[in-house]
């Protein structure tokens, strides 16, 4: 399939064309005509640029929400955090900010707090500054 934006660029210099041959008729017709053929194309054409933009963000979005989903099968709850079930090759187990993974769809490991701080909180996340006992 050819791409939306050169079939308007090859409509665009046939118009040009056009345009060159209906000033030498000197027919004011044509003339408008095809001024008002340049315009509806420019705008066309913005709008199938607008439309790859938002395509390409949409397919980003969909990649992120299908890892999202393959992790969520591949994690467990313990304490008020994520771990993996099983070790990844690629990621360490744990432990994993709840929030972020809910909210923001982010494996975010959580840092280990001093231990002055264990009695009250043992766990904070670097990204969202949640706090875990």
């Amino acid at each position: 399939m050819a791409d939306p934006l050169s079939i308007v660029t090859g409509a665009i210099k046939t118009l040009q064309k056009l345009r060159e041959i209906s000033q030498k008729m000197k027919n004011a017709e044509i003339r408008n005509l095809a001024a008002d053929l340049s315009l509806n194309l420019a705008d066309l054409k913005l709008q199938i640029a607008e439309l790859q933009e938002e395509n390409a963000g949409l397919r980003v979005q969909l990649k992120k929400n299908s890892q999202s989903a393959s992790y969520r099968d591949k994690l467990t709850v313990k304490n008020g955090l994520y771990f993996f079930k099983e070790s990844q090759s690629n990621r360490p187990d744990g432990p994993y900010c709840t929030r972020c993974f809910d909210v923001d769809e982010k494996l975010v490991l959580v840092s280990e707090m001093s231990r002055a701080f264990h009695g009250i909180v043992k766990y904070e996340c670097p990204n969202c500054k949640a706090h875990f006992a």
